[in-house]
C-alpha cells in the first residue's frame, strides 16, 4: 500500500491535467476500500498480529488519497472555468 501511494503520488505530480491526475486517486482510494473490507474482519479475528495498526494505516492512507482526489477535482474545476492561468501568476523557468 505504501509503495502503491508514492507511485500513485510520483504518477500525479507529473500530469498536467488535473482530471487524470483525480484517476489515480480515484484508483488508489479503491484500493484503500478493497484493502480496508479485508482487514476489517481480519483485526476482529487477530487482534494481536498487527492488524488493526494495518487497518488504521490502511484508512490513513484512504483519507490522504480521498483529499487528493478532491483537491484534484477542484483543480480540475476551476480549470473549466478558468482555462488560462493569469499572467505573472507563475515565475518564468530558466
Amino acid at each position: 500500500m505504501i509503495h502503491t501511494y508514492q507511485l500513485v503520488a510520483a504518477l500525479s505530480m507529473r500530469e498536467s491535467d488535473p482530471r487524470k491526475a483525480a484517476e489515480s486517486w480515484r484508483c488508489m482510494n479503491e484500493f484503500c476500500d478493497q484493502a480496508l473490507s479485508m482487514l476489517k474482519a481480519w483485526k476482529d479475528i487477530y487482534p494481536h498480529c498487527g492488524t488493526p495498526e494495518l487497518y488504521d494505516l490502511a484508512l490513513d492512507y484512504k483519507i490522504a488519497a480521498q483529499e487528493r482526489l478532491t483537491e484534484n477535482m477542484q483543480d480540475a474545476e476551476w480549470l473549466k472555468n478558468n482555462p488560462a492561468a493569469p499572467n505573472g501568476l507563475f515565475q518564468p523557468m530558466n
